[in-house]
């Protein structure tokens, strides 16, 4: 079945990326395999974590089926279905010795979501990737800890145009402005927009401390080997580095100056070590370190 039926508008498709298809939560087929699927990865990788995805579920996929369309018609839900699938995965992974990883939507999403007390918080950590702070801040009020990969910030591969083709969007006067280009989750995220976001930003001392740390995401739509490296370096380190010191010295103010010195010379290092990490300056700054920086210095807002 086609993901994107024609005259379908963009929330009622099938998929939200071909191919189409998701696990029936209704058969006991499904269990048999995803057990089997998360026995094999255990196995693999003794990380002591297990993500479980559970996000942007695609209600009219799960609608389309006659077994779940009978399930809808004696008064079942979409959350229902996404509870039994939880309900009947969730015990395995921790008796696989496994802290269970789950995408906020499993708890935030307005159409298929569990309720809290499906998902306990000693066995689950929360990954935040829509709304920025607003949804790590709801997280963590709800007493979760929290991995934050805010979308806005942290997405790697936005930017670069969308891969959809024939897209109609493109197909505009000239002088007509795009907006996104087209692009998902557009502007291009720049070092300075990762090194600048706070991941714990509006959260008192003890919310603060349910934030284990921040991940950014390179999604594989639009990106493969060829481009890898400079897709994530060097702005994952800048990443690294607001989350390992701060992004701000003594006195509260943001260090881009001085954090641009460091990701030059850690760029240079990394490309003589083979790594295709992309430059952030012309050569010439690089050469008059300071050279380049505006007159006016960051203040705190």
């Amino acid at each position: 079945m086609f993901w994107w039926p024609a005259g379908a508008d963009l929330f009622n498709r099938l998929a939200h990326e071909p191919a189409t298809g998701q696990l029936n939560p209704l058969t006991m087929n499904t269990y048999k395999v995803v057990k089997n699927v998360i026995k094999d990865v255990v196995s693999m990788f003794p990380d002591s974590f297990y993500h479980g995805g559970a996000n942007e579920i695609t209600p009219n996929c799960w609608k389309s089926n006659k077994t779940i369309q009978y399930f809808l018609a004696k008064n079942g839900t979409l959350s229902q279905l996404l509870e039994m699938f939880v309900n009947s995965t969730l015990p395995y992974i921790i008796n696989q010795n496994r802290t269970v990883v789950y995408w906020e939507d499993v708890l935030l999403d307005p159409n298929v979501s569990v309720a809290a007390s499906v998902l306990p918080q000693k066995n689950v950590i929360l990954q935040t990737w829509n709304n920025g702070p607003n949804n790590t801040k709801k997280l963590v009020e709800a007493g979760y800890r929290v991995i934050v990969s805010s979308a806005e910030f942290y997405y790697l591969d936005c930017g670069h145009g969308g891969w959809a083709g024939n897209d109609s969007r493109y197909n505009q006067p000239p002088g007509t402005n795009l907006g996104n280009g087209g692009s998902w989750y557009a502007p291009f995220k720049t070092w300075q927009t990762i090194y600048n976001y706070d991941i714990t930003y509006g959260m008192n001392i003890e919310e603060a401390k349910l934030v284990l740390g921040g991940e950014v995401a390179l999604w594989s739509e639009q990106a493969d080997p060829t481009v890898m490296d400079p897709r994530i370096l060097p702005r994952a380190s800048a990443m690294a580095e607001t989350l390992w010191s701060g992004n701000r010295d003594s006195t509260g103010m943001k260090r881009y100056a001085e954090a641009t010195d460091r990701l030059n010379e850690w760029r240079n290092r990394m490309v003589t070590r083979g790594i295709g990490a992309e430059p952030i300056q012309p050569l010439w700054c690089i050469r008059n370190p300071g050279m380049c920086n505006t007159i006016q210095p960051f203040k705190l807002s």
